[in-house]
C-alpha cells in the first residue's frame, strides 16, 4: 500500500485551540483507518497539551467528510477471526475519544457530514456549520441501519426527530438541524472559519478547570436520575464553597467580566 505523501490529519494551533483538519479532499475526506489513526493520535496529543483548551475538527476541500471509507470493507469479514471487530473498532475508538475528551470539541462543518461524518459531528460537544451543509444517515437508503448514529442521536435529539433522522435516511440542511437543536452556530458560506474561531475563543477564554469540570459534570448528570444529578451538583458546590479562598479567575475577556460585575452590583 502506497504511503500518503501528506498527513491525513493536519494539526494547527489557533490561539489556544487545536485545529485538526481531515485531509483527504480528493476522497471527500472519507475516513480510512489510516486517517482515523492519525486523528486519534492528534486528539490524544491535544488532550495532553495544557496549552490546548479546545479542539476543532474540520475538513479540507469541498466538505467535512462523506463518512467512512467503504472501500476498506469490500473483503468478507467474519466474527470468528475478529475481522468484523477490526473493521469497526477504530471508528468507535475515535468517537469515544471525542466524547470523553476533557476539553470541549467542536465540529466545524461545510459541504456535508454524512453517515460516519454525521456520527463524528454528534460525538463532538458542539457543531458550527454553514447554512447549506448537508447531514444524514445515508446508510438507510441501502437498507443498513446507522447504528452508531442511532446511539448518538438518542443523546442529542428528541425521540421523534432522532428516530425520523435515523429511520428515513433523508438529507437535512444545517438550518433544519439548527432548528432541531443539533447545531450551535450557523455560518454564511465562506464565514465558517470566522464563526468557528469566535465560538472557540469564547470557550478557550474560560478557566480550563471550570470548563473541564462542567463537561464532566454534564456527562455524569446525563446518566443519572434527576435527584442524583442535583445532589451531585450540590456536593460540587459545597467543595467549591469550602475552597472559597482560591484566587479569583482572570479572564482575557475584560468586557465579559465587567458586564458580569455590573449586573451583580446592580450598576446600570
Amino acid at each position: 500500500m502506497t504511503e500518503p505523501t501528506e498527513p491525513l490529519v493536519i494539526i494547527e494551533r489557533q490561539n489556544n485551540a487545536a485545529v485538526l483538519t481531515l485531509n483527504r479532499p480528493a476522497k471527500k475526506n472519507a475516513m480510512s483507518d489510516a486517517l482515523l489513526e492519525q486523528l486519534i493520535a492528534a486528539v490524544r496529543e491535544a488532550n495532553s497539551d495544557d496549552e490546548v483548551r479546545a479542539i476543532v475538527i474540520r475538513g479540507a476541500g469541498s466538505c467535512f467528510t462523506s463518512g467512512r471509507d467503504t472501500s476498506q470493507f469490500e473483503k468478507a469479514a467474519l466474527l470468528q477471526d475478529m475481522s468484523v471487530d477490526a473493521a469497526v473498532d477504530i471508528f468507535l475508538e475515535a468517537l469515544t475519544l471525542l466524547i470523553e475528551s476533557p476539553k470541549p470539541t467542536i465540529a466545524s462543518i461545510h459541504g456535508m457530514a454524512l453517515g460516519g461524518g454525521q456520527a463524528m459531528s454528534l460525538a463532538c460537544d458542539f457543531v458550527v456549520a454553514e447554512r447549506d451543509a448537508k447531514f444524514g444517515n445515508v446508510e438507510m437508503a441501502y437498507g443498513f441501519p446507522a447504528a452508531m448514529n442511532i446511539a448518538l442521536l438518542t443523546r442529542q435529539a428528541g425521540r421523534r426527530i432522532g428516530l425520523e433522522i435515523a429511520m428515513t435516511g433523508d438529507l437535512y440542511t444545517a438550518e433544519q438541524y439548527h432548528g432541531f437543536g443539533l447545531i450551535n452556530r450557523l455560518a454564511e458560506p465562506g464565514e465558517l472559519a470566522t464563526v468557528t474561531g469566535d465560538f472557540a475563543a469564547t470557550l478557550t477564554d474560560r478557566a480550563p478547570w471550570a470548563i473541564k469540570r462542567t463537561k464532566s459534570t454534564y456527562r455524569l448528570a446525563e446518566d443519572m436520575a434527576l435527584h442524583g444529578a442535583l445532589n451531585f451538583g450540590n456536593q460540587l458546590n459545597q467543595l467549591l464553597r469550602l475552597n472559597g479562598q482560591i484566587a479569583p479567575v482572570h479572564s482575557h475577556n475584560a468586557d465579559v467580566k465587567s458586564g458580569l460585575t455590573d449586573n451583580i452590583s446592580g450598576k446600570d
